[in-house]
């Protein structure tokens, strides 16, 4: 880092030790900006310990040089969820509920199973108009309010020269949109995820994407840069914030091959199967059934390949995705086939990665999935494996086309993911990827793409 660094606030809702891919980007843009002539204060949220996502052996992702402050976030809808509770509980409830368990109460001081369904109506209805009309944009808005004043005493303090806001959560921006009309500093904005019109929000109802959509431009109109992670997303965000003036820039996220060094120098332990490796979330609109036809199908007609034949899934899957993938088992028998190894740390992550025969790599389908690059995609790449990748995305089929590390088929293409399933099991099993195109790989290097975010940010001072 250069002697007299320039100080960036770096606003981000989702960093170390919270175990999503989301915290990725930012940590090592922070990590690497220190030696481009920059020194990051990270601004971010308090998560609590018995957060499932919660993994304390990423705190060594934090470098002991960066100053760290957190700010706790409050549900709204959990206060309020509270509050409802105790409204609607009856007199002989509350009664209850105050003094011991009696053998002379009367039954009739028993909540009924129709009191008991009423309230359990009421708190499911409750719960989904606050998934849909409270948290606006997000249920990260009072830890974004909460954020600006302490924001505030940290560009007074530290005498910061420019903001930088990630998103998602999207309530950062309105720390940023403040900060920016407050202090006159530079203000750059992060696109990890769209907020409008983003695959993974499709579920919000019309009217609240149209105020949404107003939101957004209103915010974003008074950004001096914004990054998206795919030309196509950039592309997109031109469109849609047109009356925004801000320069434009792609910084696609990136791999570390040190991340792995350690792995890839240990001897792999062959068997004879040949292991799938998926480690990520399923939900919403990232299922990857098609694979399950697939093989479903190959059984049918080569019953001994699928004995060798093992997909492993590693992280969390919605109950309705993990519901259909038990019923498309037992409909085509593949007991044995498919293990679902739940949530694992990330030194397991990794560890599975580099012993797997293929990686299999499922990309969310939607309106703008075209733009889509799982940030998963670079992991995989530094763990030097051959891909299966069941993907719409042109952006993400471009890379590993490109690269030469993988195989890709349309996500819902039963009959292409069975033809290039065929072929890469009868086959001997994989080795490391070769004839990989590596000076293509080179720009997804992430020194040099915080090189290209220092670079924006020095252009704006």
């Amino acid at each position: 880092m250069s002697n007299n660094p320039k100080k960036v606030l770096v606003i981000a809702g989702e960093y170390p030790p919270i175990k999503t891919i989301g915290r990725i980007r930012t940590a090592k843009f922070v990590m690497h900006l220190r030696s481009m002539g920059w020194q990051p204060y990270v601004l971010t949220m308090q998560y609590n310990k018995s957060n499932p996502l919660y993994s304390p052996s990423l705190e060594e992702e934090i470098p002991q040089d960066i100053a760290v402050y957190r700010v706790a976030n409050t549900s709204i809808d959990e206060a309020v969820f509270t509050l409802i509770k105790r409204l609607i509980r009856t007199p002989s409830a509350a009664i209850n509920a105050e003094q011991p368990p009696s053998s002379e109460q009367s039954p009739r001081n028993e909540p009924t199973p129709t009191r008991v369904g009423i309230r359990q109506r009421l708190i499911t209805g409750f719960k989904s108009f606050t998934r849909h009309w409270l948290h606006i944009p997000d249920d990260q808005i009072v830890w974004a309010w909460r954020s600006y004043r302490v924001a505030l005493d940290i560009i007074k303090k530290e005498n910061i020269d420019l903001i930088y806001t990630s998103f998602p959560p999207f309530s950062a921006a309105l720390t940023g949109y403040r900060l920016k009309k407050k202090t006159g500093l530079p203000w750059v904005v992060d696109y990890r995820d769209l907020w409008t019109d983003d695959v993974l929000r499709e579920w919000i109802p019309p009217l609240r994407q149209w105020l949404e959509s107003k939101l957004e431009k209103k915010l974003i109109r008074q950004a001096d840069a914004v990054i998206a992670v795919s030309e196509q997303k950039t592309e997109y965000l031109k469109t849609l914030l047109s009356e925004n003036h801000s320069s434009w820039h792609t910084i696609t996220n990136g791999y570390d091959l040190e991340a792995f060094e350690d792995l890839l120098s240990q001897e792999q332990v062959q068997n004879d199967l040949i292991d799938f490796v998926y480690t990520g979330r399923l939900f919403k609109n990232r299922r990857g059934y098609s694979l399950a036809h697939a093989l479903g199908q190959i059984k049918s007609e080569y019953p001994d390949l699928i004995d060798k034949v093992r997909v492993h899934f590693y992280g969390g899957v919605s109950p309705e995705i993990q519901a259909e993938y038990d019923r498309l088992i037992k409909q085509y028998d593949l007991e044995g086939c498919f293990v679902f190894h739940g949530d694992v740390d990330f030194d397991t992550s990794k560890k599975v990665q580099v012993e797997a025969d293929y990686l299999l790599l499922i990309v969310d389908t939607g309106k703008t999935a075209d733009g889509v690059i799982p940030g998963k995609l670079f992991e995989y790449v530094a763990s030097k494996r051959p891909i299966f990748a069941l993907c719409d995305s042109a952006a993400t089929t471009d890379i590993i086309t490109k690269a030469n590390i993988g195989t890709v088929v349309p996500v819902n293409d039963v009959d292409q993911c069975k033809e290039s399933l065929l072929h890469l099991i009868k086959n001997e099993p994989p080795t490391l990827v070769t004839d990989v195109n590596t000076q293509y790989l080179e720009q997804f290097d992430r020194k040099y793409l915080t090189k290209r975010l220092a670079d924006a940010f020095h252009a704006l001072l």
